[in-house]
């Protein structure tokens, strides 16, 4: 996850627009009714949030193969462009970027998938994209921190620039928002990173049953934490109102999706907390506050019609949450065109538009991880990739939290009788004793090390595969000259 790019504001040349006119409508209704409507609705909706949480889970996973890659080297590197979770996994570009993302998993036995042939293969999960996400998940669960995601003891790595900056400061605990926006306007409010974005999606499962501005408010409260840009605000609103709407059935074709769009793009430009926060002195004139969300550079992403349109691979701005959203939002659109190809839809149209997506590489992991919510939420769990899906690290304990988040939201009905039951694994510490200072160094280091001799391995894999080359070489000259 890429979570710094410095994005100059577009000028104030106005460019005739690519999209539709905003719509005026009015807004979805409210309530969890709809589900008891008939048995297969409230089965569908599940099998969607299931989708939602899974989906992005994947495409974060199988976004690290080549994120931070050109296109022309994953294309070099993936030519198969196959790419599979489950034995014989597809082995990772080593990298120290890869390598340091799989530290933790290489070598440790829960993490080793063993093939029909008694062969093991590391196994690779998702990274600080969906750690972000089930942070939000378990503080729903828990409310009936700073040591990562202890439940499963992972680091508190792969965090963004501005997250750092942000969530590093003593006061965040107190005034976190507070301290998103002094940071953006330290940016020049030039900082419009996608870290809010790729974890946003679970808030859309909390408001299926909440009108869509609580739902975008909700999304609003969250982003802001860390992310006070209001493109960052923006996009986490679309991509929230968009997975509610299939939620609960009222996003059936493209118009509709344009519709939400439109209907979040405006709502966020009514708000002038939104468009322009931490400016009490009324210090910028309404031609720059304007600026904040220009609708030109708005139109540009979520109305490209081509990935290419998107150069999602540049170095300089890869991590650009517009990108992140345009991507998503057309991975989306290409899967409601597939799905009207026929009735049946196939697990295959989840694998080749995710795949698709990552080819073009950039900050492919965040890319796919809102890709895979929305597209994960229109086609639903049913319909993900089985060799993507069976072999995604955590997979049961992950399925269980989806369930219980579910069965929190109202979507899923506990049984009859049944008492929620908090799990230790979802309380701040992760069930575990807070750890010490020291221990926290001792685990960095360990992981410094591991990561040193993986980096070690990988060089002297590389320098044997280099002498095996040259050998070859010189036997086939040999040969060459006998003949």
């Amino acid at each position: 996850m890429a979570d710094f790019v410095h994005i100059e504001r577009p000028g104030v040349e106005i460019e005739e627009p690519r999209g539709p006119s905003p719509v005026k409508e009015p807004a979805p209704s409210e309530g969890l009714d709809f589900l008891s409507l008939h048995p297969f609705v409230r089965d569908s909706v599940q099998d969607k949030v299931f989708g939602t949480i899974i989906g992005s889970a994947l495409g974060d996973a199988i976004g690290l193969y080549t994120e931070f890659l050109t296109q022309d080297a994953s294309k070099t590197i993936y030519s198969t462009r196959k790419f599979q979770l489950v034995a014989p996994t597809t082995p990772m570009y080593a990298d120290s970027h890869r390598s340091s993302v799989c530290a933790p998993y290489i070598g440790n036995p829960i993490h080793q998938i063993r093939d029909k042939r008694g062969i093991d293969h590391p196994q690779c999960g998702w990274t600080d994209d969906t750690d972000q996400a089930l942070l939000i998940i378990f503080s729903y669960l828990h409310n009936r921190g700073t040591q990562g995601l202890r439940a499963l003891d992972r680091l508190p790595m792969g965090l963004g620039a501005l997250v750092g900056s942000v969530v590093g400061r003593k006061e965040f605990l107190t005034t976190p928002t507070k301290m998103a926006i002094a940071a953006w306007i330290k940016s020049k409010r030039s900082n419009a990173p996608n870290g809010s974005l790729m974890r946003t999606h679970p808030i859309s499962v909390i408001g299926v049953g909440l009108t869509e501005e609580a739902t975008w408010r909700a999304a609003t409260e969250v982003g802001r934490t860390t992310h006070a840009d209001p493109r960052c605000v923006v996009s986490c609103c679309i991509s929230v109102g968009l997975i509610r709407a299939m939620l609960r059935g009222e996003v059936r074709k493209e118009e509709d999706v344009d519709a939400c769009i439109e209907r979040s793009y405006a709502w966020v430009k009514s708000q002038p907390e939104l468009m322009n926060p931490g400016d009490e002195k009324g210090a910028l004139t309404p031609e720059e506050i304007e600026r904040h969300l220009e609708r030109t550079e708005f139109e540009k992403h979520v109305y490209a019609k081509t990935f290419e349109e998107l150069d999602l691979d540049s170095r300089a701005a890869m991590g650009y949450v517009y990108k992140c959203l345009g991507s998503a939002v057309l991975t989306l659109r290409f899967g409601m065109r597939e799905s009207a190809k026929g009735s049946v839809v196939s697990a295959e149209v989840f694998e080749n538009l995710i795949t698709d997506l990552i080819m073009y590489a950039g900050d492919a992991d965040t890319n796919a991880a809102a890709a895979g919510a929305l597209l994960g939420c229109w086609l639903g769990f049913s319909r993900l990739p089985p060799t993507w899906e069976r072999g995604l690290a955590h997979r049961e304990w992950l399925l269980n939290k989806v369930e219980r988040f579910s069965k929190m939201a109202g979507v899923t009905l506990r049984a009859a009788g049944a008492e929620d039951t908090p799990e230790a694994d979802e309380d701040p510490q992760g069930g575990k004793p807070p750890m010490t200072q020291a221990q926290m160094d001792q685990r960095d280091r360990n992981f410094v090390t591991r990561q040193i001799e993986q980096d070690a391995q990988r060089k002297a894999q590389l320098e044997r595969e280099k002498q095996k080359r040259k050998f070859s070489g010189w036997l086939k000259g040999m040969i060459g000259n006998e003949a």
